[in-house]
């Protein structure tokens, strides 16, 4: 009975080996996707609108923890305005480094790791908060889809 049971385990770690690897796509730490990603986050910065809307399509969806909908471009335009008229001091720092990740069968995507700071201006609190953050590229090299994730306690809090 042992030897049968030493047996049964040397089959299965055989087998564990034997397994074929798959590849699912390709890792980048550097990619003219990460620029424009890193392009995006300076000109969110800067409050120009008008450039960082270049760099989506037309139908570009947003999905964002604010909202239980996907956003257009047009509303994701007032939400960034919403933003400065109501945060001053904002500061975003990358945290670690992008990754663009080219997939086999789904969309190119960079995924990107921030800290974001910003004064509220009413109340003159401050929030902090880390937010992740992936967008979707299409062939044509502009962002398709962007979702980004983050606590938005800090916000409300900083807000009261």
């Amino acid at each position: 009975m042992k030897n049968l049971l030493i047996l049964a385990l040397m089959l299965m770690a055989g087998t564990t080996f034997a397994q074929d690897v798959l590849k699912n796509g390709t890792i980048y730490k550097e990619h003219p996707y990460i620029t424009i990603v890193n392009n995006s986050t300076e000109l969110f910065l800067k409050q120009d609108w008008d450039g960082l809307s270049k760099l989506y399509t037309d139908t570009v969806k947003f999905y964002d923890p604010s909202s239980p909908n996907k956003i257009s471009l047009a509303d994701q335009k007032k939400g960034w305005a919403d933003i400065a008229a109501k945060w001053e001091q904002i500061k975003v720092v990358k945290v670690g480094y992008p990754d663009a990740l080219e997939y086999d069968h789904d969309p190119f995507t960079v995924q990107s790791w921030w800290k974001v700071t910003a004064v509220n201006k009413k109340t003159k609190k401050t929030a902090t908060f880390h937010m992740v953050q992936f967008d979707e590229f299409n062939k044509d090299g502009k962002i398709a889809v962007e979702y980004a994730y983050y606590d938005q306690t800090p916000l409300i809090e900083a807000s009261k």
